[in-house]
């Protein structure tokens, strides 16, 4: 079983900022950004490319309001928003997932002792855990 699975049947801890019947989405363990959060299809898929019509149209637009959210709650200027689809790609989980990473054209105040593609101190989590959901509310 994967570990996004182990994530989704509650077998492996995750910070998850959302989560409906279809999908879920928590903070990357190893952030590129602050603010760095997954979004995962609840059944398992291996890759965006086999995931069925119905479920992509709601994956897709469940990965909009996130973005949205996560924007907003770590005010940043940007977001990139990407999937990779096999190992040539840098799929390194085959779990269909796509990331939602925050930018900025200056330094975040949140960037104080964060260090990139490294796991956080547990405040991190939380503080960026707390800060999405309350942006959720108003998306």
């Amino acid at each position: 079983m994967c570990i996004f699975c182990n994530i989704i049947q509650g077998k492996d801890t995750a910070y998850i900022v959302y989560s409906d019947d279809n999908v879920v989405a928590f903070l990357d363990k190893y952030p590129i950004t602050p603010g760095h959060t997954l979004v995962v299809p609840k059944n398992h898929y291996d890759n965006f490319l086999e995931i069925p019509d119905n479920v992509s149209f709601y994956l897709c637009s469940s990965v909009r309001k996130i973005a949205i959210a996560v924007k907003k709650a770590l005010d940043a200027d940007g977001v990139r928003i990407l999937t990779n689809i096999g190992k040539s790609a840098g799929q390194v989980i085959f779990h269909s997932h796509f990331h939602i990473i925050p930018t900025w054209s200056h330094d975040p105040p949140i960037l104080k002792n964060f260090v990139p593609r490294k796991e956080q101190p547990k405040e991190y989590y939380e503080y960026i855990q707390k800060a999405i959901i309350e942006s959720l509310k108003n998306v």
